[in-house]
């Protein structure tokens, strides 16, 4: 198995702006510069693997092709052996060590059926459960595995077209998105007690007349998805074909739903806007009891605050990116947006450039690494460093987190789609 591999380590110096750390610090660059030093690891994941990297850019753990929780600790395998049976393996993922591992009969492989990168995980938001899919056509069966060892796997099997959209945070309830003709799709949910689909679809019957039909049909492509505070909401961006973007928020809990039809460019999307749709990023910030999702389109330069309880816009705004080169996007960012973990920064990619954000009133407070382009991002725990992998996914550029002065790049041996920070 091929390796990410760190083949350079460019040593630099990086300036550290002077003053507060609050919503009123100036982002511009200072001129005392100082080494980097960071206790940072980060999980770099891709075709070939995931891998992850120490402060010094050496190899700690080669995972293989995983699945990580939350915080990067632990991650999941499926293997699958000569008889056709799958072996589910719990890791350490600071060790790179299998610490468990659970034995299911037949073939079970990840849920993505989206693709890689902004496809569902499998994973509930607390990390708990799993779901192993073996889709077949016009069938799919389900595994949901407790990673706990707590209970059995359940198996469930289905007859229709259905994708996995998520599971919730108790076990009980598997969501599922039936697929119709084009873009055409309804949310169901599955018991997963039972191993019954619930009759009827999960819809927001407040808004029928406009985003579903009496069925609860819906119509439109699916862009990214995240968990919101305390795993109750989860939140996936869809494409229109003619409106534009919204915003699915599915309550795990209560099996209902809502849309948000009220974000920037739905109902006036031109062909412009439709183009960049896989720019829209989704981002949490839950600090100290204050929680916002942020949903950002840094090629098309716009901004939006959900709350994520009432289930609406409450702001959104425009910033200024460089004109958007016509035609779909060159790549497809993955983590697209981020919020610094105190919450005074959010950052969003653009086609190039970095844009650093105020989210107190959603002003643009700087541009990093003009001209460059990348497609995923990750803020340090300490809120000083910014992590930014290129576009073509084969190197990473350390920026100090307030003034965007660039330290370090890290160069890859072989292509990442995403990165990540492993929880301290």
């Amino acid at each position: 198995m091929r390796r990410v591999l760190v083949a350079a380590l460019l040593p630099a110096v990086l300036a550290v702006a002077c003053g507060s750390t609050g919503r009123e610090e100036n982002p511009t660059t200072s001129s005392s510069p100082t080494v980097t030093r960071t206790n940072d690891v980060l999980v770099l994941a891709g075709a070939n693997g995931t891998s992850v990297l120490d402060a010094t850019g050496h190899v700690v753990a080669d995972l293989g092709h995983v699945i990580g929780a939350p915080g990067w600790t632990v991650a999941f395998a499926s293997d699958i052996d000569g008889a056709g049976n799958t072996a589910v393996r719990i890791i350490d993922a600071r060790r790179g060590t299998t610490t468990r591992s659970v034995q299911l009969t037949g073939r079970w492989t990840r849920v993505a059926e989206y693709g890689v990168g902004n496809s569902p995980s499998g994973l509930s938001p607390n990390g708990r459960w799993l779901v192993l899919a073996d889709p077949k056509p016009e069938r799919v069966a389900y595994q949901v595995i407790d990673t706990t060892g707590a209970a059995q796997p359940k198996r469930i099997e289905l007859a229709g077209r259905f994708s996995f959209d998520a599971i919730s945070d108790s076990g009980e309830s598997l969501f599922l998105v039936e697929r119709l003709d084009g873009t055409k799709y309804r949310v169901r949910v599955a018991d997963v007690r039972s191993g019954l689909l619930v009759p009827g679809a999960v819809v927001d019957v407040k808004q029928v007349a406009t985003s579903a039909d009496e069925n609860g049909v819906m119509n439109g492509s699916y862009t990214t998805a995240t968990a919101g505070p305390g795993g109750e909401w989860y939140f996936s961006v869809y494409q229109h074909p003619t409106k534009g973007p919204y915003i699915h928020a599915l309550n795990m809990h209560a099996r209902i739903a809502q849309c948000i039809l009220d974000l920037p460019t739905f109902g006036s999307a031109g062909a412009l806007e439709m183009a960049k749709q896989p720019f829209w990023s989704l981002a949490v910030e839950d600090y100290h009891g204050i929680a916002r999702l942020y949903a950002v389109n840094g090629a098309l330069g716009r901004v939006a605050v959900v709350d994520p309880y009432e289930i609406r816009v409450k702001r959104s705004a425009t910033f200024k990116v460089p004109a958007a080169a016509p035609g779909p996007a060159a790549f497809v960012p993955q983590t697209g947006a981020a919020v610094s973990p105190d919450g005074y920064r959010l950052y969003a990619l653009g086609e190039t450039g970095i844009f650093l954000i105020d989210p107190t009133d959603l002003s643009l407070r700087a541009t990093f690494a003009q001209g460059s382009a990348f497609r995923s991002l990750a803020v340090s725990p300490d809120n000083a460093t910014l992590y930014a992998l290129a576009a073509d996914g084969r190197s990473v550029t350390v920026l100090d987190a307030r003034t965007g002065r660039p330290s370090t790049t890290l160069r890859l041996t072989a292509a990442a789609d995403s990165i990540a920070i492993q929880k301290p």
